[in-house]
């Protein structure tokens, strides 16, 4: 595996520009055992040829690998060569990537009965079949959703990301900023930041007057989560848990899912744990979570980079229906108070209440 200093040098120096995020950087760590194999990939990007000259022409720069024969369509034969293509292009979100990827789909082999019951275990079992077949896998979150980094460089940055460029670090800030406005959160209340991440949506709740308990099962996190807090002064505290287990018996005015829920297994059962653990009228908020029709009820996220990150990386990656979400949170106890998707690229909010 590659240093992750040898990563971002490759992109500064051939792309002049930094990797897009981390799990960018995480993806090439894992793809290349040498730098020279890492730097040559980057040569061989449309991205590079383009920045020096090379003529579109050059086989090497079509944005169609020419060893993918199989159209658009994505199946579990043909998995391993849909990620060797996409590596060989460039990282997720370059844009020969997203060329390849345009209009692309996955087709399970497993079947599911969209008639059964979608909270039952027989239509999860289905799902979980799904997952099985592209990450090749048992699930295992404790180890599959974890993420490896460099703390110092996102201990000193001016934000956790750190290496995302502005215009994805004020995505981010919008979603979680939307959500806070529409919630009706006073000064001082306490929320309880559900899969913290690396902890943006706790600063910026932190910096809105909110005081902050982020929980996420990774303890890297947690240690950057509480260690930017100390330095920067913010009302934060993090704590190692996860969706089926929070730690403590105290009572929160809210809780938050930014980004995150999607990787609950069974999202109603989180949502009720969380009811349980907030005061009466206390507010659920839902931000920046894929609500889509793939599935009648809820799935497997089939789109391109979904398939990627569950094959590549193990991540369990689901979405759902807006009327599906909808049921989940009220079935956990919540009454919806607001549930929209917002314009351009902020995705779908959610705020609900708990009665009381």
């Amino acid at each position: 595996m590659i240093r992750r200093d040898d990563v971002i040098a490759g992109y500064e120096e051939l792309l002049g520009r930094a990797p897009e995020s981390d799990d960018v950087i995480s993806a090439h760590q894992a793809s290349y055992i040498n730098v020279q194999a890492f730097r040559a990939s980057l040569r061989q990007s449309l991205e590079y040829q383009t920045k020096n000259g090379i003529s579109a022409s050059d086989p090497a720069s079509s944005a169609q690998p020419s060893n993918w024969r199989e159209g658009k369509t994505i199946t579990p034969g043909n998995l391993d060569s849909f990620i060797a293509s996409s590596d060989n292009l460039g990282p997720p979100g370059s844009p020969e990537v997203e060329e390849f990827w345009r209009s692309m789909r996955y087709v399970p082999q497993a079947k599911v009965n969209q008639n059964l019951d979608p909270f039952g275990e027989e239509y999860v079992a289905q799902q979980i079949a799904i997952y099985r077949e592209i990450s090749r896998r048992g699930i295992d979150q404790h180890s599959n959703e974890l993420t490896d980094f460099t703390m110092a460089d996102h201990i000193a940055g001016a934000n956790p990301y750190t290496h995302q460029p502005p215009t994805s670090v004020a995505l981010h800030v919008g979603r979680v900023s939307r959500a806070i406005q529409y919630s009706g959160l006073q000064i001082g209340d306490h929320v309880l930041d559900m899969g913290c991440g690396w902890g943006a949506s706790c600063e910026l709740m932190a910096f809105c007057g909110l005081e902050v308990t982020g929980l996420d099962i990774n303890p890297h996190f947690v240690e950057l989560v509480n260690t930017r807090a100390k330095r920067i002064g913010h009302k934060v505290s993090a704590v190692q848990g996860s969706f089926e287990s929070i730690p403590g018996d105290g009572l929160y005015d809210a809780a938050l899912y930014y980004e995150s829920l999607h990787h609950a297994i069974k999202p109603w059962e989180t949502l009720s744990l969380v009811h349980s653990r907030l005061k009466p009228g206390g507010k659920l908020m839902l931000a920046g979570e894929p609500v889509n029709e793939i599935w009648k009820h809820w799935g497997i996220r089939t789109d391109p980079l979904s398939i990627y990150c569950i094959r590549k990386f193990g991540w369990f990656e689901s979405g759902w229906s807006a009327d599906f979400i909808s049921k989940c949170v009220k079935r956990s106890g919540f009454d919806v108070k607001h549930f929209a998707e917002e314009t351009s690229s902020i995705g779908w909010i959610m705020i609900a209440r708990k009665a009381g």
